[in-house]
């Protein structure tokens, strides 16, 4: 039964990559908005539904990605998110695609992208932060693309501690090319255009940015718990986190300003201080893609526990550096934003002061000019007074003869009106006309069919009766076989008969029993030979018969169809002829109505 186990969209495999296709053009197109989640969506499922991810990179191979940044950038987002979010076989196939991923990001010719949107510093860190990405995972094979803490431990656990620190130091790795990237896209955005592209690309970043440090915490805590001595042994290791820890709320916090990304998901909310290491008090919160609303974005995802009770002493002193270096910068980047607003001030007081000195200079030349327009306005007015009188004279006697040459132009309008109508109206005529030739050699070439098809049932008509005439004949020579048989069974009935007498007799008489018995077996089987021939006899008269009757029905019902056909063809045309008809003579007719209305015009304008 495990054949039948299969998803629904199996059933139907080549309609399902149409759509993928479709999904990766509507994706990937020339807009500069991000990708929509739906067609994204369809992809994933896909991956699950049929366990593989090679036809949307073989739709990304075919769509133009090197002619338009916008349209390259959209389909890195897309595959992105397909390699985290797909089924575990994606990453395996995504590997075996890097050469396309380096490919696209040189660009076009092996140079770099030529555009005025700015993407080409984009393309190649996303490029080469998914490189990285794809090499975590081939040597890290057990993870998953979402990087699930459950499954690896279920995969491979946490017992060494060699192997657990290789692996969360080769993470905190990926982690800080996640991280330059994130502010890379940050430094790209663009005052003045359309930054919903770019935004979009951090969606990913922030889901994969907090599945790393989720899985980060608890692995870190599960090897503090089991290595001895983890104070000192894995300081680098918190070292690193903490820093990390502090660079992701930094992080957090700019996109939770992004009122488009929070449309698109939750950001997560870390707590002040990094997470204690040296307890189980971490409970981390997952990220949703639908808030219900923008302003509960923070009660949706909780933030992370604060530190418990036992921090080590120089874990609190690095922290206490760090939000002390953290608040520093802070300050110093307000510093240097007031003054640069100060700045802004007095540059816009000065122009304002410029523009103030021009516009009075301006008023006054105006009042200067306003004097002498006056006295040329006076003079216009006179001038304008009288030419309006003679301009008034002149288009009425124009109107006069506008209106006698418009009468005219309508008239001989109405004649090509006409004159096309009635091109129109013969050649309809003659399409007609064509159209009922066509119909009568139709019905003459059916006519044609007809009269074969009524020559051939005769023939076949004349087969099947000399059929009939021979089954009749071999009817009667098994009738007269079976009346020989009928008479030969009554007689040797009879003779049993008589044989039975003589036999009783010969027992009473004969000495030999055993001959007596003899041929009454011999008599037997002769009788039920003559039985079974009698029988089979029987049963091929039956079969003649009903092969005889079989044949006349079909002749019947096939003289029926013809002369039914015949008379439908015959109805068929000679209602197309009426129509015909009918139709060339109402067009004749409004044509003649019309010309006579125009005759009786053309008199009362000649008589008027």
């Amino acid at each position: 039964m495990s054949q039948y186990q299969f998803s629904l969209r199996m059933g139907d495999r080549v309609k399902a990559e149409q759509e993928v296709m479709t999904s990766v053009r509507k994706a990937t197109n020339t807009d500069e908005t991000a990708p929509k989640r739906k067609h994204v969506r369809n992809c994933i499922v896909f991956t699950w539904d049929f366990k593989t991810s090679m036809p949307v990179w073989e739709c990304m191979k075919s769509q133009p990605l090197k002619a338009s940044e916008v349209q390259c950038y959209k389909a890195i987002i897309t595959l992105h998110k397909v390699i985290r979010e797909g089924h575990h076989v994606t990453i395996q196939e995504a590997l075996a695609q890097t050469k396309f991923l380096e490919d696209l990001a040189h660009g076009l010719g092996g140079g770099v992208y030529t555009g005025w949107q700015n993407y080409s510093v984009l393309i190649r860190a996303y490029i080469n932060f998914l490189l990285a990405k794809l090499e975590y995972h081939r040597l890290h094979p057990e993870f998953n693309g979402m990087f699930d803490y459950k499954e690896y431990v279920s995969l491979r656990g946490t017992n060494d501690p060699n192997e657990g620190y290789e692996t969360i130091a080769d993470l905190m790795s990926l982690q800080d090319r996640l991280d330059e990237f994130q502010k890379l896209v940050f430094r790209n955005f663009q005052p003045a255009s359309n930054n919903e592209c770019r935004i979009a690309s951090l969606v990913p970043l922030v889901e994969e940015s907090y599945g790393i440090y989720k899985f980060a915490t608890h692995m870190l805590i599960a090897m503090h718990q089991r290595v001895d001595g983890a104070e000192q042994a894995l300081e680098p290791l918190r070292k690193r986190y903490n820093a990390q820890h502090y660079a992701l709320r930094k992080f957090y916090y700019e996109c939770s300003n992004l009122r488009y990304l929070t449309s698109l998901i939750n950001v997560p909310r870390l707590p002040q201080h990094p997470v204690n290491l040296f307890g189980d008090d971490f409970v981390p919160s997952p990220i949703t893609d639908r808030p219900e609303s923008t302003d509960g974005r923070g009660a949706s995802t909780p933030a992370l526990a604060s530190a418990s009770r036992s921090t080590p002493t120089i874990d609190l002193e690095a922290e206490r550096k760090a939000a002390e270096e953290l608040q520093r910068k802070q300050q110093e980047e307000e510093r240097q934003q007031k003054l640069l607003i100060q700045q802004q001030i007095e540059i816009r007081r000065r122009h304002e002061e410029e523009e103030r000195q021009r516009q009075m200079a301006i008023q006054q030349q105006m009042e200067q000019q306003r004097a002498e327009q006056q006295r040329q306005l006076e003079e216009q007015q006179r001038q304008y007074e009288e030419q309006q009188r003679l301009q008034k004279q002149r288009e009425q006697e124009q109107l006069a003869k506008l209106q006698q040459e418009q009468l005219q132009r309508q008239v001989q309008g109405k004649m090509q009106e006409l004159e096309q109508q009635i091109l129109l109206m013969r050649g309809q005529h003659e399409r007609d006309q064509l159209t009922i030739t066509q119909y009568n050699q139709r019905v003459g070439a059916l006519e044609d069919q007809i009269r074969q098809l009524q020559q051939f049932q005769q023939q076949q008509d004349a087969s099947k009766d000399e059929l009939i005439r021979q089954l009749q004949e071999q009817i009667e020579q098994w009738r007269q076989k079976y009346e020989t048989l009928a008479k030969l069974y009554a007689q040797l009935r009879q003779e049993h008969l008589d044989l039975l007498g003589k036999f009783k007799q010969a027992n009473l008489k004969a000495n030999s029993a055993a001959e007596v018995m003899g041929k009454m077996d011999r008599l037997q089987a002769e009788m039920r030979r003559k039985n079974l021939e009698l029988a089979d006899m029987m049963r091929e008269r039956d079969k003649a018969l009903a092969d005889l009757q079989r044949l006349e029905n079909s002749r019947s019902d096939e003289l029926d169809r013809l002369r039914n056909e015949l008379e439908d063809s015959q109805d068929r045309e000679r209602e197309l002829n009426r129509n015909r008809g009918s139709e060339a003579q109402d067009m004749l007719r409004k044509f003649n109505d019309q010309r006579d209305e125009l005759q009786r015009e053309l008199d009362a304008r000649a008589a008027e």
